[in-house]
């Protein structure tokens, strides 16, 4: 009798155990690469250029911004997939530019593949392919790049026309990651390939050099105050 309880206890949690411990493991144990999202990915976006940045993943949760024609905008969503993961991240909406993000992330590719769909049906819609890129501060990138590497002086600036002017000015600002609102500033700079939107504000990154430097330009420029600041808007 005692040996064939033993037996039948024994069976019963030998068909038991592998299905407690197979639940277990599925809870307790999210897929291992999704983490492998967080990072910043940079490209075309429509017209514009568009950063989008993964901050972090947290079971099945993605939380991160975008940054485009000189708007942040903070998302948050969920992500599911086993190999490559699909996000469906939301913008807090109270905006009218807001909308959803819906985008693939390829771990062989390391890029953002997906569509973004605002909340108004009046705005258009975006695709997008991003490869993955971390921002680096380049202080030779640009046509000007004395404006970030030395101090400048009234001869540097004194004969250069006003467009030449404000594109070495700005240039300070967009080596730093600045994202502008001005569409010919951002037409111009997100051609290029060395730029990268990161920021609204990059005041605080900004060298003492670079800083001497703009207020200096922007006095020979000849615009009005009224439609330009000094970070190019």
């Amino acid at each position: 009798m005692k040996n064939f309880l033993y037996f039948t206890i024994a069976s019963l949690f030998a068909f038991v155990s592998p299905l407690h411990l197979q639940a277990e493991e599925d809870v307790n144990t999210p897929d291992e690469y999704a983490k492998d999202m967080v990072g910043t990915y940079v490209g075309a976006f429509g017209a514009q250029k568009i950063t989008i940045s993964l901050d972090r993943v947290i079971g099945d949760t993605v939380t991160g911004y975008s940054i485009v024609a000189g708007n942040e905008r903070a998302f948050s969503g969920s992500w599911k997939g086993t190999a490559n993961y699909t996000v469906i991240a939301k913008e807090p909406g109270d905006h009218k530019a807001d909308g959803v993000f819906t985008f693939t992330w390829f771990r062989e590719t390391n890029n953002l593949v997906g569509e973004w769909k605002p909340n108004d049906k009046k705005i258009g819609s975006r695709t997008f392919n991003l490869p993955s890129r971390k921002f680096k501060f380049n202080p030779k990138a640009g046509t000007y790049p004395q404006s970030s590497s030395r101090k400048l002086t009234e001869k540097d600036v004194e004969n250069l026309k006003n467009e030449e002017l404000r594109i070495m000015r700005n240039e300070i600002y967009a080596r730093r990651g600045y994202s502008f609102k001005l569409a010919d500033m951002r037409e111009h700079f997100d051609k290029l390939d060395w730029y990268m939107p990161m920021a609204i504000d990059i005041t605080k990154t900004l060298t003492k050099i670079e800083t001497d430097n703009a207020a200096l330009i922007k006095r020979y420029e000849n615009y009005s105050a009224e439609y330009y600041d000094g970070f190019g808007r």
